[in-house]
């Protein structure tokens, strides 16, 4: 039997997906019906036999109808209960790690002189590959371009202080025994933004454990956390299609007070049998309300409530 099967089947026992558990986000409990499925806390993932895990695939066939095939479930990373030791490890990173700081808004202006005419200065001219321009007898070409500067504006708060909480988003699917292909939104987050939060931008950092059918784990080439620009309107989406496997958070803009949709994608997936991710955001500032999975990814994963909040 391959690792991840291994891995999948210690966390089935761990995570009770047997029982058709269904964690909110931000709670800490799970329902269960007929039977309760352990093991223990002491073994490892190669501690799982061959036999073993035929009878614990049989059971958790029986109980939840799909064999090891576990729908989006979130929960406060942390809390999920299972150690890398047991499978894998839902805890993610602690917080105070993570930086959720909000950071202020970033502004360009032209500089003016004392009379208010933008100040120029002469840049060389380049073509469309980047190379200097120049004339016939070979002195690059220039021209006049405005002065800019980059400043920050203030935050609106000064002394507010953050406070960085994490959850984590888990799906697993290895009963077809293949790889899931799916693009672009794949995980909806809905926050809703308190209404003392001052303005700023509020980073919502990303972390990924994601595996292969055949237990190999995949790293993308690239994770880019996402934003939410409280007070501020957001820059248009960035392509990155040409980046190879990238994992992304979107940036927003909102107002304090609002709630708002958080997505985070993907491009150029190679394929995933197993999804373990984790996102850390600002708690002073926002509630996390509920976690879905969205897009093509809902359509795989065929329960797209699953992970929202009761409360």
């Amino acid at each position: 039997m391959n690792t991840l099967k291994k891995r999948l089947i210690a966390l089935s026992l761990f995570t009770c997906v047997a029982m058709s558990s269904v964690v909110g986000c931000g709670s800490n409990s799970s329902s269960s019906s007929e039977k309760n499925y352990s093991a223990d806390s002491s073994s490892s993932d190669e501690s799982v036999t061959e036999e073993k895990a035929a009878i614990d695939i049989e059971a958790i066939t029986n109980a939840s109808g799909n064999p090891i095939k576990l729908p989006v479930q979130s929960g406060e990373a942390g809390n999920g209960g299972v150690t890398a030791e047991n499978g894998m490890n839902l805890s993610g990173l602690d917080p105070e790690d993570v930086n959720t700081s909000p950071e202020p808004d970033i502004e360009t202006v032209t500089v003016v002189n004392e009379n208010g005419e933008p100040v120029t200065e002469s840049v060389p001219v380049t073509n469309a590959n980047g190379e200097a321009v120049t004339e016939a007898g070979g002195q690059p070409v220039t021209e006049f371009v405005p002065v800019t500067s980059v400043i920050a504006k203030e935050i609106t708060n000064p002394d507010y202080k953050s406070n960085s909480e994490g959850r984590y988003v888990l799906w697993m699917d290895i009963s077809k025994d293949e790889n899931f292909v799916f693009n672009d939104q794949f995980i909806k987050v809905q926050f809703k933004i308190k209404e003392d939060t001052p303005d700023g931008n509020y980073p919502i950092s990303i972390v990924t454990d994601l595996s292969s059918i055949k237990g190999v784990s995949i790293d993308p080439d690239k994770i880019v956390n996402g934003t939410i620009k409280v007070g501020g309107t957001a820059p248009a989406a960035k392509d990155h299609s040409n980046e190879g496997f990238v994992v992304y958070g979107d940036t927003i803009g909102a107002k304090a007070g609002d709630t708002v949709d958080f997505y985070i994608n993907c491009k150029n997936n190679p394929g995933l049998a197993a999804v373990l991710l984790w996102f850390y955001y600002d708690s002073n500032a926002m509630e996390c309300k509920s976690v879905k999975s969205a897009g093509e990814f809902a359509e795989i994963d065929g329960h797209p409530e699953t992970g929202k909040s009761e409360n």
